[in-house]
C-alpha cells in the first residue's frame, strides 16, 4: 500500500516531510518563471531585474503550537517576523515587504493587538523590511499571525538546500538546544552573517534551523545529489547553556534559527579568520558531506559511527 493513495492516510501517518512531499506531487512540475518552487527555505521566482531573483516565505505562529497565551503579545510579534526573516537568510537574500493576517478572538485587548504589532514592526525595521498590508479575521479558539514576506537576493547570492558537495565541511552559527528557555521568541535573525557568507566566500548549502539539527540535516539530504550523506561529530556540536549539556536538546529540540551550510574544506581556515574579525556569534565545524546512500551518521566521542534519526520537531508525526 502507497500511503500518500490511501483515503483513511492521515497528516499524522505521513508526517510533516512526507505531507510536504505529497503536495509537491499534487501540484506538479512550476512553470519557467519559478527558478525553485516547493522545497527550500523560499520560493525563487525571476522578476523584472536580470541580475537578481525574487524571494518568497509565508510562516504561520499559532497560540499554543508556537507560543503559549502568557507570552508577552510584542515577543510573539517579533517571532512570526523573524521566522520568515530567518527564511530570507538561509537564501543569502534581504527582506524587502511584508503582509500580516491576523485571527483574533473578539475579546481580545487592542492593547494587545498593538504591542503584537509592535514587535513585528521592531523585527522588520531592524533589517530594512516594510509591513505593506495584511488582513484580520475573527477566530472561535486559537489565535493566529500569519507572515508573507518578499525579499531579493542576487544571482551570484543565491544559496539553495540542494548543492553540498561531497568533501564539504559543515558549519552551523551559534548554539543550539533549549530553545523554549526563551530563545524562540527572542532570536535575531542572521540576515547579517548570511549575506557576508554568500558575498565572500562559495557557500554550497544552506538552511536555517527551525525543526531540529537532526530533521534539517535530513533535509539537506533529501535535496542533495544521489549519493551523498553527512557525518556529524557529536562533540563538536555547540550546544546552548539552556540545553543544560543534553547533546539530545541540541539535536532535537527545534527553533534554534540558526545557519546550517557547506563550504568547500578550502576556506576553512580563510572563513574562521575573517569571521572572528566580522562577528561576535559562533561559528563551529560539526561535521564533512560524505559519500553515503542518503544517510545522516552522527560520530560518538569514542569513535563510533550511529545512523542519526530525524527526531526534531515535526507538526504532523507528533500528538
Amino acid at each position: 500500500m502507497k500511503p500518500a493513495r490511501n483515503r483513511n492516510v492521515t497528516v499524522h501517518d505521513l508526517g510533516e516531510f512526507g505531507l510536504i512531499r505529497t503536495l509537491q506531487s499534487t501540484i506538479g512540475r512550476s512553470e519557467t518563471s519559478v527558478v525553485v518552487g516547493i522545497g527550500d527555505d523560499c520560493a525563487v521566482l525571476r522578476g523584472n531585474r536580470p541580475d537578481s531573483y525574487l524571494l518568497y516565505t509565508c510562516d504561520p505562529v499559532v497560540e499554543g503550537v508556537h507560543y503559549r497565551p502568557r507570552d508577552p503579545a510584542r515577543k510573539v510579534g517579533w517571532k512570526a517576523m523573524a521566522r520568515n526573516l530567518s527564511d530570507i537568510a538561509a537564501m543569502g537574500g534581504l527582506p524587502r515587504w511584508a503582509v500580516v493576517s491576523i485571527g483574533l478572538r473578539r475579546n481580545t485587548p487592542v492593547q494587545w493587538v498593538k504591542q503584537l504589532y509592535t514587535g513585528l514592526h521592531a523585527a522588520a525595521q531592524r533589517f530594512h523590511c516594510q509591513i505593506v498590508g495584511g488582513d484580520t479575521t475573527h477566530v472561535k479558539h486559537e489565535q493566529f499571525v500569519v507572515v508573507t514576506l518578499i525579499g531579493e537576493v542576487e544571482k551570484s547570492r543565491l544559496t539553495l538546500r540542494s548543492s553540498a558537495k561531497i568533501g564539504d565541511s559543515v558549519f552551523v552559527t551559534g548554539t543550539l538546544g533549549g530553545s523554549l528557555r526563551g530563545k524562540h521568541l527572542t532570536f535575531i535573525p542572521r540576515i547579517d552573517e548570511a549575506r557576508w557568507l554568500a558575498n565572500h566566500f562559495p557557500v554550497h548549502a544552506m538552511i536555517d534551523l527551525s525543526d531540529g539539527l537532526s530533521n534539517d540535516l535530513q533535509r539537506l539530504v533529501d535535496v542533495s545529489p544521489r549519493g551523498t550523506g553527512f557525518e556529524i561529530d557529536a562533540a563538536e556540536i555547540p550546544i546552548a547553556r539552556a540545553a543544560q549539556g543534553k547533546l539530545s536538546a541540541a539535536l532535537n529540540d527545534g527553533e534554534d534559527f540558526e545557519l546550517l551550510f557547506t563550504i568547500d574544506p578550502r576556506h576553512v581556515t580563510g572563513l574562521r579568520q575573517k569571521w572572528a574579525r566580522k562577528f561576535r556569534t559562533k561559528l563551529t565545524e560539526i561535521g564533512r558531506v560524505v559519500r553515503s546512500h542518503h544517510k545522516v551518521a552522527l560520530i560518538e566521542r569514542d569513535g563510533s559511527k550511529t545512523p542519526l534519526t530525524p527526531a526534531g520537531y515535526d507538526h504532523f508525526a507528533k500528538d
